[in-house]
């Protein structure tokens, strides 16, 4: 059971027990507190009379029409068009959904309102760009000509999916590796808008023959300029930069990345960053409180804390801003100052406040919904032994990022989901070995 905080701790000491010995609570004390609360009414009701009504301009966050203030369940004016090109009639069956469920409880959310890009400039600092709007339209910057011309031809409503490469990860043929699985998945879920950051000819080759939509990008020197995981996780920071510059939505997926339905039908599209969790259940995708006890400091011995597991860097939607404009140079110049870890990099810029020198970038987070875009712990060491969650689990996208063996597990979600082989999950162990630890 979790320990009772100081504010919590039964008085002590001699006012407490003066105030027990005293045979009862004061007269006086009672005429004060009737006093306060008559006060406090009178300026409440003062308050609601003075009130301006709402504007009409209020939008889709506004649950209340004109001359009812009150009534939450009443017609509001028609919603404005949000600068992020998502207006409210284009929301993903995923999001109308989401939003038919909560309004039908009565009650105001501001989660259901925003998803799909309206918003309310009252609750979200700042505007998100379109390709109308952002620093290439306006010249504030360059931006990248060939970039433009392929997401002119490729967007939906200002999106694209897209995933970084090198030659190691497909056969020159094209018909072998891990971005061929990723391939086939994007490709059956009918997504249209997608294309692949190639970071050498060969690759680019490959996607050329392919007819696969490719965008050449060299590799930028960062202090990790290994050909690992990490070192070419790495290079998509700065070149998301290039898409957010043009005014475009982009949702950045690694090749390790199995795609069983189009993952646009599935964003709330209502925060800059909306992300994939380490998470492997809801309490440690979506947070909880953790208290500290520290004995020798008595009356304040506990303390609380908040915990959330990391946002993986594998899978994360970005919507063009100034705000993530300085999250992705925040997390690149670290990146060519040291060797770190990108996701490590990529966590802490978005989360640590503002302190000292450092300057937090002021990105709203979302964290996507952890049966629909999955991480391998949640399905592998979770999801899988619970029978009926197996029945009714229609992930629209499943990262291997906990498993080394990653194109195997890719083979056997394909297997199971698609091909509707059951058994398909089984022979794979919890971990990375059925000894782990200890996986000599």
């Amino acid at each position: 059971p979790m320990a009772l905080s100081p504010l919590h701790t039964p008085l002590k000491g001699s006012r407490a027990n003066a105030r027990a010995s005293s045979g009862g609570v004061d007269s006086r004390i009672l005429t004060a507190l009737f006093l306060g609360v008559a006060a406090g009414a009178l300026a409440s009701t003062v308050t609601e009379w003075a009130r301006p009504a709402p504007s009409p301009a209020i939008g889709n966050f506004g649950t209340q029409a004109a001359g009812c203030p009150e009534c939450p369940k009443c017609d509001g004016p028609e919603p404005i068009e949000a600068s992020s090109g998502h207006p409210p009639g284009k929301l993903s069956k995923y999001a109308q959904l989401r939003d038919s469920e909560h309004a039908s409880d009565g009650a105001s959310s501001s989660r259901a309102l925003s998803v799909g890009g309206v918003t309310n400039d009252r609750l979200m600092p700042g505007e998100w760009w379109t390709p109308k709007t952002a620093p290439a339209a306006t010249g504030a910057e360059k931006g990248d000509e060939t970039l433009k011309a392929i997401l002119e031809e490729i967007a939906l409503d200002g999106e694209v999916l897209a995933a970084v490469s090198n030659k190691a990860l497909i056969n020159e043929n094209g018909d072998y590796g891990m971005l061929r699985t990723w391939l086939d998945g994007v490709q059956r879920s009918k997504v249209k808008n997608y294309l692949v950051i190639c970071l050498d000819e060969t690759v680019a080759g490959t996607m050329k023959k392919l007819g696969v939509p490719y965008w050449h990008r060299e590799r930028k020197a960062l202090a990790d300029g290994d050909e690992t995981n990490h070192g070419i996780s790495a290079q998509k920071f700065h070149i998301l930069r290039e898409f957010l510059v043009l005014g475009y939505s982009v949702l950045l997926s690694d090749v390790d990345i199995v795609t069983l339905d189009n993952p646009f039908d599935h964003l709330y599209r209502d925060s800059d960053v909306e992300g994939l969790s380490d998470g492997y259940d809801e309490r440690t995708a979506y947070g909880w409180n953790d208290g500290i006890d520290d004995p020798k400091m008595g009356w304040a011995r506990y303390a609380q804390t908040m915990r959330v597991f990391a946002m993986n860097s594998g899978l994360f939607y970005l919507k063009p801003s100034d705000r993530t404009l300085r999250f992705m140079d925040g997390i690149t110049a670290r990146l060519e100052r040291a060797k770190e870890w990108d996701q490590a990099v990529y966590n802490e810029e978005m989360f640590f406040p503002s302190h000292g020198d450092h300057v937090n970038p002021g990105v709203t987070t979302r964290v996507m919904e952890i049966d629909v875009f999955m991480n391998s712990k949640t399905l592998f060491v979770v999801a899988r032994h619970d029978k009926k969650r197996m029945r009714n689990l229609k992930p629209a996208m499943v990262h291997v990022n906990y498993h080394p063996d990653k194109w195997e597990r890719m083979k056997a979600i394909w297997a199971y989901f698609v091909d509707g082989k059951k058994k398909a999950l089984d022979s794979f162990p919890d971990g990375s070995c059925k000894n782990a630890p200890d996986c000599r």
